[in-house]
């Protein structure tokens, strides 16, 4: 289909969005630096960055001398305001549920009077096997976490909280993120649930909520704050409770039909195996999740970052099963890389904590190609921030930012 024009305020969001990111991956910038980097003129990041400057989005951080030889000639350097905006995160998993107040660099907010960073757990709660009454158990369910958002802004002071501009919501499978509807939460609810109405209506404070499939908010993440400040082309593996991934192409998170994601972990391997979440048998999430692990280890529950010590005290039996298992998660994860070949895959969720276990998969996959090792393998650098960044990044993507 051919473009019948341009989207003149499309194309000022994407610039404008094109200074903060580049500003984000490279450190304090000058207007010169800004227009070198991206390719604008120097009138667009001029007149940009002004307006940033005045929404207090970007600060003057002062002058530098110029290394142009020039002597006195001095430029001044751009940075992020981190106190621009708040975030009310909301990372919804199967067994917790995280709520978080972060500034626009994904860090928690402390209040000024307290030691204590904005940021609390809840555990979720999941619908009935029968899948009866899920519709009211989520709204129940979400008031709760409407509560907890509430409390969360209540410690900041009047003029923090005017801040808290967008509530963000990450949540497992298939999202419609233009309706705010969790399609199908794997593990969590059987049947649509219109989480942005029903937190809408429960929260006092006004502001926009947007939702998102958790594991493409982290990869949201990982580009704005992790390795995709480096490389452009990535697969996000998201490790425990189940197994979640999503494919970054050209620093954009790839988009299937209908809000589907990138399902790694539901390739299936025994299409008469055990019943999936997502409905189907035999999915490779039946093989290696945490449920499947603490059946295989005979044990009622673990702690997914002592995964290695589980391991290595079972039986014979028990770790032949893992192993087979973390063979099917390695020829799975080699297969996607031969199509889509990313630059890096990036290894999150709880059960990647324990280097010993990320360590076997890495050895596993090396074996199948000796292309994928420790230095395409590597652990996300943003692991003590996942319980609430992902949501976080998702609203600092967005055009309401």
């Amino acid at each position: 289909m051919r473009k019948s024009g341009i989207n003149m305020e499309q194309v000022k969001k994407e610039n404008r969005s094109l200074i903060i990111k580049c500003i984000n991956n490279n450190g304090p910038l000058s207007r010169k630096d800004i227009a070198s980097l991206t390719g604008l003129t120097a009138a667009s990041v001029t007149q940009i960055t002004t307006q940033l400057i005045d929404e207090k989005v970007l600060k003057e951080l002062g002058s530098v001398s110029e290394s142009t030889g020039v002597a006195g000639r001095k430029k001044v350097l751009l940075d992020i305001n981190p106190k621009s905006s708040y975030v009310c995160s909301i990372n919804i998993e199967s067994e917790t549920t995280t709520i978080a107040i972060c500034d626009i660099m994904g860090n928690l907010v402390t209040p000024s009077k307290s030691t204590s960073p904005c940021i609390t757990h809840l555990k979720t709660v999941a619908h009935s096997k029968s899948g009866k009454n899920t519709h009211f158990k989520a709204a129940s369910f979400l008031a709760e976490v409407a509560k907890n958002c509430e409390a969360l802004i209540s410690m900041l002071p009047a003029s923090s909280k005017k801040l808290v501009k967008c509530v963000s919501v990450g949540i497992p499978g298939i999202v419609d993120k233009e309706n705010g509807i969790a399609v199908k939460a794997y593990g969590i609810w059987d049947e649509e649930v219109p989480v942005r109405d029903i937190l809408e209506k429960e929260l006092t404070i006004k502001v926009p909520v947007i939702i998102e499939n958790n594991v493409d908010a982290f990869a949201k993440a990982e580009i704005l704050f992790g390795a995709g400040k480096a490389f452009d082309s990535l697969l996000v593996i998201k490790w425990g409770p189940g197994v979640g991934s999503t494919i970054v192409v050209d620093s954009e998170i790839y988009q299937g039909r209908h809000g589907k994601t990138a399902e790694l972990g539901h390739f299936i391997f025994d299409k008469k195996g055990k019943l999936c979440s997502c409905g189907r048998r035999g999915c490779l999430e039946t093989h290696i999740s945490y449920s499947a692990l603490t059946e295989i280890l005979g044990v009622s529950r673990f702690e997914p970052g002592n995964l290695g010590k589980h391991y290595k005290a079972a039986s014979f039996d028990a770790k032949k099963k893992i192993d087979n298992a973390i063979d099917l998660f390695a020829r799975s994860i080699v297969n996607t890389c031969t199509i889509i070949a990313p630059n890096r895959v990036v290894l999150s969720g709880s059960l990647f904590k324990d280097p010993f276990m990320r360590n076997k998969l890495i050895t596993a996959c090396s074996s199948y190609d000796s292309a994928y090792n420790a230095r395409r393998l590597i652990y996300t650098s943003l692991s003590e921030k996942e319980s609430y960044i992902g949501p976080a990044a998702v609203f600092i993507s967005s055009s309401l930012y």
